[in-house]
């Protein structure tokens, strides 16, 4: 048998593109391979065809299926949108209730301005994001519900909700333990309430992006304390351990204990976290706490000291009571002590050391300084023209003045004062004191006003009583060598002490 002369022996084809046999000119019957091609090449024709209408409908118009916070704006154009939303009122009230409370709001006191031109761009761009049209339609049927664009004062909105949280919700409070008159006693913990202030910032969100009004009902979450009462068991024991210990503190044959309301004064609990990560109270001494009691206990020890009285005038000293040392102990080796022995749930036995306590010396100066006790001044005598520098109640220099010339009304004032300033060679101007004169001087130091101490190299001799006819005009005057030292020793702020 031939083959090739079979025509059963291979299939035959109407031409190349395989038409289907109602429309081929052969008239046979195409291939399932060219069926199939043809119903792809229809369908990629169709969807071409539909992606033209699309595009052609939309054209500046809103896709079919958009809507801004409910409201239909399909094939409208952008214009028509924007005067659409203009037209309506987006002012809102908001109302909301938390168990019995009511708290009211208005979009205008949330400073909520809305943006319509971003409403429009945004709503007009749904479905323009795809890069085929009919894609951007399944998308805007889809996801074509949107909500108003706004702004909002964040400032205003988290004043107005946290208003609510506070006068709503409170912080759940911690069993707690403590000691009164040697008792542990367990305060209960308490539930909190609050308000989710995330949620609550959300559904006003929405609400204004709805621009609508919204009557919204919360209901507190009931917080749980993070330590309970049936968790401190644990540090309840450990506080009765410690009460039940011995603390005794000695000195010179004499005891001093503490009962079991000093030592539950000493107890503290404090807050750590278990190792299953939750918080946990434990009893622990303080220190602070354990430093009172030692003083209190020192204070019955302690001496104190009886300070030295003397009364300094004229370069002398008189005095008036002798001074006696006190006493004092050591406390913190007490402290140390005690601390580490309760810690380490043993009792406490202590003895103190002590150390004298030396007595000061109380310089007075016949009242004059105005009960000032300072370490340093400067007496200056009018009646017998000296001038003594005193530190630490010693006269460590004196030197013979001259003072104001009291004959002619220009005796230098008595009083306390202090040197308010030092300098080092310049012109005294005396015309102030009636009549001009201008001197030279190596150290000038003024404790009142145009007053002051300083060198006078035009006197020949200082002390006497010429000072009456023949002194300065209110100055304190003496040899070079004098005041250089005064200069040297005696600062700003040191006082001066004019007496007759």
């Amino acid at each position: 048998m031939d083959i090739h002369n079979n025509p059963n022996s291979q299939k035959q084809y109407s031409h190349r593109f395989h038409l289907p046999k109602i429309i081929s000119r052969s008239g046979q019957k195409p291939s399932r391979n060219a069926r199939i091609n043809f119903v792809i090449i229809s369908v990629l024709l169709i969807f071409c065809f539909v992606d033209l209408v699309i595009t052609a409908i939309t054209m500046g118009r809103m896709y079919p299926g958009v809507s801004i916070a409910g409201k239909d704006v399909s094939f409208l154009t952008r214009s028509e949108t924007y005067s659409l939303i203009k037209s309506q009122n987006l002012k809102r009230n908001f109302t909301i209730k938390v168990g019995d409370k009511v708290f009211t709001t208005t979009s205008g006191e949330l400073g909520a301005n809305y943006d319509t031109q971003t409403t429009v761009d945004t709503a007009y761009s749904v479905g323009r994001d795809q890069s085929l049209p009919s894609l951007g339609l399944t998308n805007s049927t889809t996801k074509g519900q949107i909500g108003f664009a706004y702004n909002i004062d964040q400032v205003l909105l988290r004043k107005f909700t946290t208003s609510i949280i506070q006068s709503v919700g409170h912080d759940a409070v911690n069993a707690s333990l403590q000691v009164n008159n040697g008792i542990v006693e367990t305060t209960p913990d308490q539930d909190g309430l609050r308000i989710d202030q995330k949620y609550l910032n959300k559904i006003l969100a929405i609400a204004l992006s709805d621009a609508r009004d919204q009557n919204i009902s919360l209901e507190p979450t009931v917080l749980k304390a993070d330590i309970l009462a049936s968790q401190v068991g644990t540090a309840k024991q450990q506080a009765e351990t410690l009460l039940t210990k011995n603390v005794t503190l000695s000195y010179d044959g004499k005891t001093y204990g503490a009962d079991k309301t000093a030592i539950g004064h000493m107890i503290v609990f404090t807050s750590f976290i278990g190792i299953d990560g939750k918080p946990q109270l434990k009893a622990e001494v303080s220190s602070e706490q354990v430093a009172g009691f030692v003083q209190s206990t020192a204070n019955r020890i302690n001496i104190k000291p009886v300070n030295k009285k003397v009364t300094a005038s004229n370069g002398t000293q008189t005095v008036e009571r002798e001074g006696v040392d006190g006493l004092a102990v050591s406390q913190q080796p007490a402290i140390n002590a005690i601390v580490a022995a309760l810690n380490a749930n043993t009792d406490v036995n202590f003895s103190f050391t002590a150390s004298p306590v030396a007595f000061r010396t109380e310089v007075s100066q016949n009242g004059a300084l105005g009960g000032l006790n300072a370490n340093s001044y400067i007496e200056v005598s009018l009646n017998t023209q000296r001038l003594w520098a005193w530190q630490d109640g010693q006269v460590v220099f004196s030197t013979p003045i001259t003072s104001g010339a009291s004959g002619y009304g220009f005796g230098t004032q008595t009083g306390q004062f202090s040197i308010y300033a030092k300098e080092r060679s310049r012109y005294l101007n005396g015309s102030q004191y009636g009549w001009s004169y201008n001197v030279f001087v190596d150290y000038w130091m003024p404790f009142n006003g145009g007053v002051g101490l300083h060198d006078a190299d035009w006197r020949s001799s200082f002390g006497g009583q010429d000072y009456i006819n023949g002194g300065s005009h209110g100055c304190v005057n003496m040899a070079k060598g004098s005041a250089a030292f005064l200069y040297s020793w005696a600062g700003v702020g040191t006082p001066v002490w004019i007496h007759s």
